[in-house]
């Protein structure tokens, strides 16, 4: 039996990863402010990641002597502010900031500290980004947060070598954050054309097809050795 926490389980990829793992038969526990999912193997924590008073009522629970892995999964993110530097509103640098990687930096911390006395496997997945390896015009908070989040990665396997964990980026992907960037006007992101491309033309994977190459990436740790994983081009073995 795996233990999943994941968050951002309201919408796109956080939600299809939870529905995966949950026909998996697996047991999940989700981090997000709305609860969409009604399973008897699912429990909500209703939580808004960008407020740090409420990582106090935390906690990772639901993990058993017959519990053979237990996983985190840093899903929840957000694109905005897609503007150029000099043009963004504080606000929203903060709660991006906080989002994208204070949350993740905590929750992480928090994971090692609660699972301390627990002999089995332990996983950790951040969902990162490509874009978190080059600069796209009007994502510079986007971008450095992915980057960082990237480096965090990297430094916690050297600290917890006993703990595996991954950055992924999971590709261009058919989620409400692509919505929001379609959303945006060509004067405040230039590039806005090439991502109304990518939908016109169906380029875009579904979230359910990114839940199903994390959750083989989780159950076939030999064949993924590098901290940092792009699924992108990850073809899964047909059944």
């Amino acid at each position: 039996m795996k233990k999943f926490f994941i968050t951002g389980t309201s919408s796109g990829i956080g939600k299809a990863l939870a529905e995966a793992a949950l026909a998996a038969g697996y047991r999940v526990t989700g981090f997000a402010r709305r609860n969409r999912i009604e399973h008897p193997n699912y429990r909500h924590l209703t939580v808004d990641l960008t407020d740090l008073d409420h990582y106090a009522g935390i906690g990772f629970e639901g993990i058993s002597d017959k519990t053979e892995e237990v996983i985190l999964i840093n899903n929840a993110g957000t694109i905005a502010p897609v503007k150029p530097v000099g043009s963004m509103d504080p606000m929203q640098v903060t709660r991006a900031y906080r989002l994208n990687l204070i949350a993740p930096s905590i929750l992480c911390q928090l994971f090692i500290e609660n699972t301390s006395e627990y002999h089995g496997k332990r996983t950790i997945i951040n969902i990162s980004s490509g874009a978190g390896a080059y600069p796209v015009k009007s994502w510079s908070v986007y971008c450095a947060s992915k980057s960082a989040l990237n480096m965090f990665s990297e430094v916690l396997q050297l600290d917890h070598p006993e703990i595996r964990c991954h950055a992924v980026s999971p590709g261009i992907v058919d989620t409400e954050m692509q919505g929001e960037i379609r959303a945006t006007s060509q004067r405040d992101f230039p590039d806005l054309q090439r991502f109304m491309d990518y939908k016109e033309k169906g380029e875009l994977a579904s979230a359910d097809e990114v839940a199903a190459k994390v959750l083989h990436l989780i159950d076939n740790p030999s064949d993924f050795n590098e901290v940092a994983v792009s699924l992108r081009k990850l073809d899964l073995p047909k059944s």
